[in-house]
């Protein structure tokens, strides 16, 4: 699987189940709510993953201004905006799981979507997403930042402000970037 993101091109192995979901038909309607939501989701075994975007490359000929400056003096903030992003998505799931399972059709084919692998079908990646948000340890939030130099030091308090914004919500809150990602297995940043 493959998808286009704030410029950049991500590659997942096909062990891993993805929706792109800032793009699903469910978090158009949401965002309508005022819910804001992360760029993607993703399933590898028995985790969640929610995926954050972000690419602080200049990548107009016209752009003089690193993209990277506007968060420097506030990355509290920053990461802030990012744990309210990955809030509402799991408020998000928790919505579609509700209207799911309104459906006498889905709570019958429930116990089947526990034991089957998850797939791409909407009823059984909701339903496991919602089964993995249940227990925090098994969510993972990953922040894909591009920036054009290492700035180890914004690295570590955006992680810390982050881990601090939902420690009860995710067991694990890492920053991806180009040659850093070696903890998510199957996935690769293709080309950006």
């Amino acid at each position: 699987m493959e998808f286009i993101e704030s410029g950049l091109h991500f590659r997942f192995a096909e062990e891993w189940v993805v929706k792109k979901y800032d793009a699903h038909r469910f978090f158009q309607g949401l965002s309508g709510a005022g819910l804001k939501g992360v760029d993607f989701l993703g399933i590898l075994e028995e985790e969640l993953y929610l995926f954050e975007v972000k690419n602080f490359r200049r990548r107009q000929n016209w752009q003089a201004q690193n993209p990277l400056e506007a968060i420097l003096a506030g990355p509290a903030v920053f990461a802030e905006e990012i744990a309210y992003k990955v809030e509402d998505t799991l408020l998000a799931i928790d919505a579609i799981w509700q209207y799911y399972n309104r459906k006498w059709l889905f709570r019958r084919l429930l116990p089947a979507f526990r034991r089957l692998p998850v797939t791409e079908n909407d009823w059984r990646f909701w339903a496991r997403a919602y089964a993995l948000m249940q227990h925090p340890e098994q969510v993972n939030v990953v922040l894909w930042m591009e920036t054009e130099r290492a700035r180890p030091a914004l690295l570590e308090e955006v992680t810390g402000a982050l881990q601090s914004h939902l420690q009860d919500r995710a067991g694990s809150v890492r920053i991806a970037l180009r040659g850093r990602h070696d903890f998510l297995r199957g996935f690769e940043l293709a080309s950006g």
